[in-house]
Order: C-alpha cells, then structure tokens, then sequence
C-alpha cells in the first residue's frame, strides 16, 4: 500500500494539470474533441487517460500571425484566406466586439488571429492538428476557435443573406430580363451536395444517388450571384424536390405580393415542381414545338447564375467539398457562414478568383433529375405555353 498511494497521488496530479492546461498538445483522435466534460468524468475514462498522459511541448511555427498581417502581399493573402485584405479587415470590423466577448484576457489567440484560423480552415482541407501548429496554438484551441468565429459570422446571415425589396427586385427582374429575355425572373433555385463523413446514426439517408454521404445545400441566387435564400441540413438522398418542400421558401410562394411582386417568378430545373411562382423546362420527350425548345434554352441560360455562384463558393471555400465532422449541426452552420462570407466578399467588390477555370465543377454534384415528382397546376402550365409563345 506504501508503494501503490504515491503512484496513484502522482498519475492524478497528472490528470488534474492536463485537464486544466488548455493550451498544451492534445493527443486525443477528432471524435474526442467532441466528448462532453461529464462524459470525461467516467471512472473508466479516467484510468484509461491517467495511463496514457505523456506531458511533452510540441514545436509550432513561430511568428506566422506577423508574417501575414505586416509582410503578405495582397494577393497572397487572398490566394491563402480567399478574400482581399480589405476585405478582411470590413468583415473583421463588423464581428470584432463579439471575438473579444468570446475570448478570455489571458487567452493567445486574439479576434484577427481567430479570423484567420477559421478563414484557414474554410478555404482548406487541412486537419485542425496541421493548421494549430501553422498559427502556434493547440488542436483544442483551434477547435474552440473556428466555433465561436462561425458562430459570430452566422449572426451575419440574417442581413447578409435576404431577400430583396421591391425596388432591388425590379432592378434584379430587368437585369434577368437582358441576359437572355427571360421575363419576370427574381431568382434561380438550385441544389448542390456538401459531402460529409459517414454519420454516427442513420448514415444510410446520407446517402446520394451519386453513392456518397452529403447533405443538401438549396439556393435561391440572384443575377449578380448573390444569395438571397439558403437552406442546408437535409439528408442526400432527399430528392430536390422534397428538400424544396421542407424549405422556407416553398412556404413564401404562396405570399405572391410580398415576395413577387408584378407576375415575378423564379426559375429552376426539371428536378422542382412546376408552378405559378417557380417555372421549369419542359420535359423533353422528344416532341417539344420549336417555342418550347426556345423556352428550354432560355430558361437555362438565365438559371446559369445559380450554377455560377455554386462553383465560386465550392471554388472560394473548398472545406465545402468535404467535411470531416462528425457534428451535422456545426457543418450546417458553416456552411451558412460560407455563403454569408460569399454575399459580403460579393458586396465589397471582391469576387474575381484565380482558379476560375475550376468553376464549372462546382456545381458538379447538383441534383438535374427529370422527374418531377408533384403535379403542376393549370394556371402554371398556362403561364409557362405563354411565356414560350413570347419567347
């Protein structure tokens, strides 16, 4: 007993010293990041971690912060965080108070340092562990990080992401109406795949017809590719349709003079239910007049700028092509703070990328199945044959 109490006194002294020390390298896996601290107080946790401490200091680099904030060229900065230091600086501006009432006073990371990590994050595949030692703190510290910045941009979605006015609507109507004569267009409807780890429970409705696990991402977009309305969270295998169905937006048809104002409409394919306030292409069964052939092709020339805006976003933060996340309700959120980041870059002018060559892959994964699963109704049938004979 003599040999065995000191022993026991010394592994918890351990324990209660890594628990508390926040900001020494953590050896856990991605999944025990999520672990509840409850969860952590389980006897049989405990011995498990009281074995296997090892206290150690592990090299990060030294200095990145300054390098990018004093040395980087513009376009640097923006090859690396995906958006113009100006830029950086506004959307800095606007989420700052809530960084510093998130962050204690003694902590390291302060809110510029915050923005970049998250910044870092969303625009690359890396591993919580990799980008850590770029920027000098812990894995649980960018863990922590790239959570409260989300949560700070996604307070931002409610005024960055809206829907327009009357006046921006007849300005958006008429700028649809030149690109290819389509009249009374407020918007293009389309849907796009986030692809995601293998769920924890009911990985099988994750699974899209393409054989991937993914959750739906629904937009409404604008002619100059802002995002007016964004719905994320549904299963892949949920058709487009039914993702539409379970959407804010399916409700907001309905109130034609608040939210279409003068016949307006928005456009979308062959996947969405035909109606009054959202038009789709005929289906081609080889018998189409040369009208509704026009119809068709006018039609998809207009709704290119949903296509478009899906490509810039996968284009711009490729953590959107795969999320390594076992929490669906965090990938949710980022990915409305992507398209909240995706609006604000568009309103400060800064929208050209250099890898725009890659932006007709972006909407690669996009659902264009032919069968439409609900009934259109009389008045929508007739609403599209005239706007065909138009045409």
């Amino acid at each position: 007993m003599s040999q065995t109490a000191p022993r026991n006194l010394i592994s918890a002294l351990i324990l209660v010293n890594e628990i508390f020390d926040s900001d020494d390298e953590s050896t856990d896996s991605e999944n025990e990041l999520y672990q509840d601290e409850e969860e952590l107080n389980e006897p049989s946790i405990l011995t498990t971690r009281v074995s296997t401490v090892s206290r150690r200091n592990v090299p990060k680099v030294a200095g990145y912060e300054e390098i990018v904030t004093e040395r980087m060229q513009d376009y640097d900065f923006k090859t690396h965080f995906r958006l113009h230091r100006s830029t950086f600086d506004l959307l800095l501006g606007k989420i700052n108070i809530k960084l510093q009432n998130q962050t204690r006073p003694t902590s390291r990371c302060s809110p510029n340092k915050m923005l970049l990590i998250t910044l870092w994050i969303l625009a690359t595949p890396e591993s919580y562990r990799s980008v850590g030692c770029r920027f000098g703190v812990c894995k649980k510290t960018v863990f922590k990080v790239i959570r409260r910045t989300i949560d700070a941009i996604y307070e931002m979605a409610s005024t960055t992401i809206k829907w327009p006015g009357a006046t921006e609507a007849q300005n958006i109507i008429s700028a649809n109406s030149s690109t290819a004569g389509f009249p009374g267009v407020l918007g293009a409807i389309d849907g796009t795949h986030i692809p995601i780890r293998t769920p924890q429970h009911s990985s099988g409705t994750y699974i899209n017809r393409k054989g991937f696990h993914s959750l739906q991402l629904q937009v409404v977009c604008q002619h100059n590719l802002k995002f007016t309305d964004c719905y994320v969270g549904q299963p892949g295998s949920m058709h487009d349709a039914r993702v539409f169905r379970h959407s804010e937006i399916c409700t907001d048809l309905q109130n034609s003079t608040l939210f279409f104002p003068e016949d307006s409409h928005l456009i979308g394919d062959a996947a969405y239910p035909l109606s009054d306030r959202l038009l789709t292409p005929y289906r081609d069964t080889g018998n189409l007049t040369r009208y509704q052939v026009r119809y068709n092709f006018k039609l998809s020339s207009t709704r290119m700028s949903v296509e478009r805006a899906i490509g810039i976003l996968k284009c711009r933060f490729r953590r959107l092509r795969f999320f390594d996340s076992p929490d669906l309700a965090f990938i949710s959120k980022s990915v409305i703070a992507a398209c909240t980041l995706h609006n604000f870059c568009i309103d400060e002018n800064d929208l050209h990328f250099e890898n725009s060559e890659e932006l007709s892959s972006g909407g690669a994964a996009t659902i264009n199945s032919g069968n439409n699963i609900y009934n259109s109704t009389v008045t929508a049938r007739a609403k599209r044959d005239r706007i065909a004979r138009l045409l």
